[in-house]
């Protein structure tokens, strides 16, 4: 017969046995609690276009997007625009016309069931026809809200390093308030706080201002977030609302340079790109992505819904004619932020799989 353990062991046993599951469930639970945090998919969508994705949106299950494509006669790349089908089905190229093709950030919008772009540099405003696969200049310049509802409609006025204005309207009396916090990138809104990201050359600011429109006094601006720090490796690239709680895409900065440097592209980290929240100014991280991007803001067309662009830090050489430096390109993607879902489309060239 096996020989008995004394009561005292058994005891002792028991204890330890029900300690270590207990601290089981916990990290279990808190393992659970957390991926349940944020639901992050991804899949992959194979497009015939070698090329760098420069802006895009996702509209009606359709990519409009476009492309900076290499010109085996320039150093520059040609600015090109595609409407392509969620499987990655090209549907048409438009051509585009000469102030889109010589502006030097133009920016697509979407916007009462359109297609926008606006030109930076010569100020001007292109809307898409698409039955006739054409782009036609506007008299007017398009001024898309950065927030609207029933009650109000916040629009901008940027104007670099001679200062930026905010506006606040009241929809229903024409009122309209104002704020010189800076140029808004995203404006997101919980109960009567806006929470404002303000755009920079390698920075973003996060501003707090009180709804205007209820009280009818002056939008007062409190700095909550602040990283104007040329040296700094991160920064905000966009915010999102999930049950009243502001969230965060803490991102690493991308780094070219030109022809005369020994390479013409350089992307790089120190570290993982996160989701956090902010507490008396300190970035707190709750989320790390396993990918490792560089993510730009597109649109917010809803309160929860916005389009972001990524590309990576992997590089492969394409099908280019030879040059000098050899043209590299990374994988390139879209983000659809709606809500506590991250979705993520990874684009791939078919000729390169």
């Amino acid at each position: 017969m096996p020989a008995k353990l004394p009561r005292l062991l058994i005891t002792v046993l028991i204890s330890i046995t029900t300690s270590i599951l207990a601290g089981a469930q916990t990290d279990n639970h808190l393992a659970t609690h957390r991926s349940e945090l944020f639901k992050v998919t991804r899949d992959t969508v194979q497009v015939s276009i070698e090329g760098r994705l420069y802006g895009a949106l996702l509209i009606n299950d359709k990519y409009y997007a476009f492309y900076h494509i290499r010109d085996s006669m320039s150093t520059r790349p040609i600015r090109k625009f595609f409407i392509i089908r969620k499987n990655g089905q090209i549907e048409k190229e438009i051509k585009l016309p000469e102030g889109i093709l010589n502006d030097t950030y133009p920016k697509i919008y979407y916007w009462r069931d359109r297609i926008w772009v606006n030109t930076e540099f010569y100020k001007g405003t292109y809307l898409l026809y698409e039955d006739r696969s054409k782009f036609e200049q506007m008299t007017d310049i398009l001024k898309v809200p950065f927030f609207e509802n029933e009650n109000t409609e916040v629009t901008s006025e940027c104007r670099g390093e001679f200062g930026s204005t905010i506006y606040f309207k009241n929809k229903q009396t024409g009122t309209i308030y104002s704020s010189y916090a800076g140029c808004p990138l995203i404006v997101n809104k919980s109960g009567d706080k806006y929470f404002i990201n303000i755009a920079g050359m390698r920075y973003s600011d996060i501003v707090e201002i009180q709804d205007p429109v209820p009280s009818g006094s002056a939008p007062v601006d409190k700095i909550i977030f602040e990283d104007n720090s040329l040296s700094s490796d991160f920064y905000i690239a966009t915010s999102f609302l999930v049950d009243s709680t502001l969230y965060n895409i803490y991102n690493f900065n991308h780094i070219e340079f030109g022809h005369g440097e020994n390479k013409e592209r350089i992307t790089g980290t120190k570290d993982s790109v996160k989701i956090g929240t902010i507490r008396d100014g300190v970035f707190n991280p709750v989320y790390t992505f396993k990918d490792r991007f560089h993510i730009e803001f597109q649109q917010h067309l809803m309160p929860d819904y916005q389009i972001c662009i990524f590309h990576t830090e992997e590089r492969v050489q394409i099908g280019f004619k030879a040059d000098d430096p050899p043209y590299m390109e990374g994988k390139y993607g879209v983000i659809e932020i709606a809500g506590n879902e991250l979705r993520i489309h990874y684009f791939f060239s078919k000729r390169n799989m």
